[in-house]
């Protein structure tokens, strides 16, 4: 085991060289009569500790510190000051400076092997943390940008039926995604997806099934006999805590008929435009890979000129309002505001209901991913 490096700055030959003798048999001493000696030698040789003395000759300790500090060492490398016992207005600016802790001279063997151990751990500790911190940044990155890789970056052109998105994730890397994709026959199909929790494993299963999704959406033109598939795909691979909401519909761009399930998602809004009526797309089933062999049911309905269908995840109507943690904006504020923006264009129905969703919230960050995407008939 490489034993660590301590750098030694005392101007006393005697001093210097007790210290030396003490810290010796554990670990690698790199004595330093001076401040200009102690910056020369940390640069060819990087310490671990720092015992630092306050009252030297020609540059003191405090400036050596500063030096040390501000172009040598890392900021974590932790610096014991070397103070007389009685100079406690030393040892106040030292500590304020930025020193860890102090020993008085006459060195005390067992003092100085204590807190030399102690900082000597609490740095190891630190590094360890910041290492763990790094390959944790790094594997979020990776998992940003595997979720990115998942969302579509345009939309199939289709002049009968339009697509529309907001997404907001909580995090680099949210739960939520969602998929629009061209079908054989003149059918598009579109997907919102909410995976349990956040961070990589989110992303990954993400990644699962859009690879699942796409490899059967193709060909299997049930949106519930494609989502009982993956349901049983997906019980056998995931960990039992985790598992998918999904929303999946099939709009023939032809007839109008769209065909639908729904798989423990939030009832997507269908907006009539003749009626001005909104209903609830209710048929399906269970969370998706929750539990094996489940049936989903599916939906059949005609779409006119003017429709709009508004699919969200739960981010949207589980927000709390900032000031009271149980007033949530729900469905019904969601209805009235969706109704209110179907009046407008297409491309200004989420902004509206985004909009209100952040006053409501009072200006505060979401505590979950937002995503809404609205399909409008042309």
């Amino acid at each position: 085991m490489n034993r660590s490096n301590i750098l030694v700055v005392e101007d006393h030959p005697a001093s210097l060289k007790m210290l030396s003798k003490m810290l010796g048999k554990n670990y690698v001493v790199i004595p330093a009569s001076s401040g200009q000696e102690a910056i020369a030698k940390a640069q060819e040789q990087m310490p671990d500790l720092v015992l630092l003395d306050i009252e030297m000759p020609g540059m003191d300790g405090f400036q050596t510190f500063d030096i040390l500090k501000r172009q040598v060492i890392a900021q974590a490398v932790p610096v014991i000051f070397l103070t007389a016992r009685e100079d406690s207005q030393s040892r106040e600016k030292g500590l304020e400076a930025g020193a860890v802790d102090y020993i008085t001279k006459p060195y005390d063997s067992q003092e100085l092997a204590i807190k030399v151990k102690n900082h000597l751990a609490l740095y190891e500790a630190r590094k360890e943390i910041e290492a763990r911190n790094r390959i944790m940044a790094r594997e979020m990155e990776m998992a940003s940008q595997l979720q990115n890789s998942l969302l579509p970056h345009e939309f199939p052109a289709n002049v009968r039926v339009n697509f529309s998105v907001v997404y907001r994730p909580v995090t680099e890397t949210g739960g939520d995604f969602y998929e629009v994709i061209e079908l054989p026959d003149s059918k598009i199909g579109f997907a919102v997806v909410d995976v349990s929790g956040h961070g990589v494993s989110a992303a990954m299963i993400g990644a699962m099934f859009k690879m699942a999704f796409q490899s059967f959406a193709k060909v299997t033109h049930s949106p519930a006999k494609l989502l009982a598939i993956l349901n049983d795909a997906l019980y056998r691979v995931l960990p039992d805590s985790d598992f998918l909401t999904v929303f999946y519909g099939i709009i023939n761009t032809e007839s109008l008929e769209l065909t639908f399930t729904n798989a423990g998602h939030p009832r997507p809004f269908l907006y009539r435009s003749l009626s001005r009526q909104i209903e609830e797309l209710a048929e399906g089933g269970a969370l998706l890979g929750a539990f094996p062999g489940m049936e989903y049911e599916e939906g059949v309905l005609k779409l006119t000129h003017g429709d709009r269908i508004l699919v969200f995840t739960d981010g949207v109507t589980e927000a709390s309002r900032l000031s009271a943690d149980e007033d949530f904006y729900g469905e019904d504020r969601l209805n009235r505001i969706f109704v209110d923006g179907c009046s407008l264009p297409d491309s200004e129905v989420l902004p509206l209901i985004l909009d209100d969703l952040e006053q409501f919230r009072e200006g505060a960050t979401f505590d979950d991913d937002i995503t809404m995407i609205l399909a409008s008939v042309d």
